[in-house]
């Protein structure tokens, strides 16, 4: 059975649901998974790295995702040196609603952790020298921040972690665009959804439009990525959303959240919510937020 590492044991700072480690590898690290998701970024060295079923080799200025729960590990490895920053998959303490509109966010951070699973083809994001020089400095800026923990320190590492993932999608975007393929276009599929919640009218052949995809196509990549439909997770998303308003300072009202969410009316919208969730979105509210 593989070992599993846990978030808690790592953190230093439980209230951001974080840990930023470098580590060395000249030798097998065996199969292991994790209960957090993982950002890894190859500073130097190679190495052979199977994620499931699948192995390829890594090498400098390799970046990727592995979600929590996933085997993974490391053989024939040659001064391999990496960065971990471990985080929450299901709430990233550094995502934004701005992040999701990015399709290299949701190619690098929600596509291709699932596809990896799936092929061993995939090409993978790969940073030029001169942006992994820009990136290394950032990352020893975070991880500075993190050790030392002057006051305030929560709001630098936040904010030098979104500058790196931002730095991250527009190199995912740019990066051998042609080679991506189906990760980018269903990128943008999702990240066309993040700015059209609010339609009522969204349709799937409006996304399939703004993915430069078929409907079928579309289809095809939600079925074989997400296990779902762009229907169903259209759906998914916008409860999602509603949750997040649900308990926003504000309190807006049940009508304010169905329309700000794509819900034609408040009663359309409640009896969703509660086939989703198996609550009203008023008992919801009432509950602790996290």
């Amino acid at each position: 059975m593989n070992k599993t590492y846990r978030l808690s044991s790592h953190q230093r700072h439980p209230q951001l649901q974080f840990c930023i480690q470098p580590a060395f590898h000249d030798r097998a690290f065996a199969l292991h998974q994790h209960d957090f998701s993982e950002l890894v970024i190859v500073l130097e060295g190679s190495a052979r790295h199977q994620v499931g079923d699948f192995t390829d080799t890594i090498q400098a200025g390799d970046v990727f995702v592995i979600n929590g729960h996933i085997a993974h590990g490391f053989s024939s490895a040659q001064n391999l040196k990496i960065f971990n920053l471990m985080f929450e998959g299901e709430t990233p303490c550094f995502e934004t609603t701005q992040l999701r509109l990015l399709a290299g966010y949701q190619a690098l951070f929600t596509l291709e952790p699932i596809a990896r699973k799936h092929s061993d083809a995939l090409p993978r994001l790969n940073l030029s020298q001169d942006r992994l020089d820009e990136v290394h400095r950032l990352l020893l800026g975070i991880e500075h921040e993190y050790q030392h923990a002057e006051i305030g320190f929560e709001t630098v590492v936040l904010s030098q972690l979104r500058q790196l993932v931002v730095i991250l999608a527009r190199e995912y975007q740019q990066h051998n665009h042609a080679q991506q393929g189906a990760t980018i276009s269903l990128a943008r599929a999702l990240s066309f959804i993040e700015q059209q919640l609010a339609q009522t009218q969204l349709r799937s052949t409006d996304i399939a439009k703004a993915a430069f995809l078929s409907t079928r196509q579309l289809e095809r990549l939600f079925r074989r990525y997400l296990d779902t439909s762009p229907a169903l997770y259209l759906i998914e998303q916008r409860v999602e959303k509603a949750k997040a308003l649900l308990h926003d300072p504000s309190q807006p009202s049940m009508n304010q959240i169905a329309q700000r969410c794509g819900f034609s009316e408040s009663n359309y919208f409640s009896r969703v919510f509660r086939q989703q969730t198996g609550t009203s979105p008023r008992d919801f509210r009432k509950r602790p937020s996290n």
